[in-house]
């Protein structure tokens, strides 16, 4: 069966195949770990388009109400510069390996999440089969997720521009002018996340009405539901 019969062909999919434990567990590790190389590859694009250095307050000095409390201590570090020249790229990068972490634990939640709904609604309407069964569906109809990841990475490395600072640029100006470049993809995000949460909920439909046996109607209400929250949670 080609690869894409899930995406463009799911009746067929879960109609004619089988769960295989194998397949399972390499879709959720794909899914998992894309997204943090997802946000690896916004961070690559934005060391690309800003250049240069900016002023930060330095780290390896006390704050400045210590300093004011004990004047003229150079055993504290009071005597180093408040501000500190630090390359963008070394910020941008220090700040994607913060939020990694925070990626996986927000994927992990969006699986439980699915798999959780759709089990417990399809247990509920007197489903058949297992939890695991409502994890593989929840899996498979996450993947569309994945082509709007590419998407708004696509979309980012072509409508950020270029930019310079220095430590004299006035950090609101261009702020600013980025949030402008990111203004149309914004205003697009509730259209692209809509469409993606309808092609899970289609997914999910023919998941729940061939593997957990629910009726086409109840199929069709419980998958809706559970896109429509999906949808909502991201224009949160």
């Amino acid at each position: 069966m080609p690869p894409f019969t899930l995406l463009f062909r799911p009746d067929r999919f879960f109609a004619e195949r089988d769960f295989h434990t194998r397949r399972i567990i390499a879709v959720t590790l794909l899914f998992v770990f894309s997204h943090p190389i997802g946000v690896w590859g916004v961070s690559w694009i934005l060391q690309e388009r800003i250049d240069g250095t900016v002023m930060i307050d330095n780290p390896n000095r006390p704050s400045e109400s210590f300093c004011k409390a004990a004047p003229g201590s150079i055993e504290t570090g009071c005597d180093a510069p408040a501000q500190v020249d630090r390359n963008v790229d070394t910020l941008l990068s220090e700040a994607t390996g913060q939020v990694i972490g925070l990626v996986f634990l927000g994927i992990l939640i969006v699986i439980v999440l699915a798999a959780c709904l759709l089990h417990a609604g399809s247990w509920v309407l007197g489903g058949e089969g297992g939890a695991a069964t409502s994890f593989a569906v929840a899996i498979w109809g996450l993947v569309p997720i994945l082509f709007n990841l590419l998407l708004g990475v696509g979309l980012l490395y072509m409508m950020v521009d270029p930019v310079t600072v220095t430590p004299d640029s006035n950090p609101t100006v261009w702020m600013d002018e980025f949030q402008a470049d990111l203004k149309p993809l914004e205003q697009l995000k509730p259209l692209f996340t809509g469409i993606t949460t309808l092609w899970s909920g289609i997914i999910w439909r023919f998941g729940l009405l061939h593997k957990r046996g629910l009726a086409p109607g109840e199929a069709t209400g419980l998958a809706g539901s559970v896109a429509l929250v999906f949808w909502l949670l991201t224009l949160i």
